[in-house]
């Protein structure tokens, strides 16, 4: 019963390796908006709360990057102009690698026992990208893009005289979200913002 609208729009699936990251990269986020009672009519069909998320619009003078490693991922962002105080960009991904460090540890395990393999895999991915352009003084253009997937699967094998048994188990979820927005300044006192989803 909560919404969580990234840009306007509804995510579902909120979190990374069942509950312990959540989807959204801190480097990407402008602003965060949590409204938790008395939210108004246009959030309708949720009964709790609501927690507005905009990404960053990305720099319109000056080309800014950020990278980040870890022991479980890495992330980098950039962001910049792309027309000078006209159009601009932000890109920014993260992604988890313990599915590559674990492999020389199982090919070492799977070689004492030349009759059984197993490959276990766990990792998760996001991206999020973002382009702002100002038409002229009372119209702007903004596209976003939100990908993030989480892959979790288990693959072994055992052979023996008789037989071969496999067994390849897996789960996987994600989200994709695209929006375009253009928002018109009609007067000094009224706008609108039109999005398409």
């Amino acid at each position: 019963q909560n919404l969580i609208l990234l840009d306007g729009v509804p995510i579902y699936n909120v979190n990374h390796l069942f509950g312990f990251f959540s989807v959204f990269n801190a480097d990407a986020i402008s602003n965060v908006s949590l409204t938790k009672g008395g939210f108004p009519a246009r959030y309708g069909g949720r009964l709790s709360s609501v927690l507005e998320i905009n990404m960053k619009e990305g720099n319109l003078r000056e080309f800014h990057g950020d990278a980040t490693a870890s022991i479980i991922a890495s992330k980098i962002t950039l962001e910049g102009p792309l027309i000078k105080d006209k159009a601009s960009f932000m890109v920014s991904g993260r992604r988890t690698y313990l599915d590559l460090l674990a492999k020389p540890f199982l090919a070492n395990i799977n070689a004492q026992d030349p009759d059984f393999s197993t490959s276990p895999t766990y990792y998760f991915y996001d991206m999020n990208a973002k382009v702002n352009y100002k038409v002229d003084k009372n119209n702007r253009l903004y596209l976003s893009h939100f990908q993030g997937k989480d892959d979790f699967g288990v693959k072994s094998e055992q052979s023996s005289i008789q037989n071969t048994n496999k067994i390849d188990f897996g789960l996987d979820w994600q989200n994709s979200i695209t929006a375009a927005r253009w928002n018109h300044q009609w007067s000094p006192k009224l706008f609108s913002n039109a999005i398409a989803t």
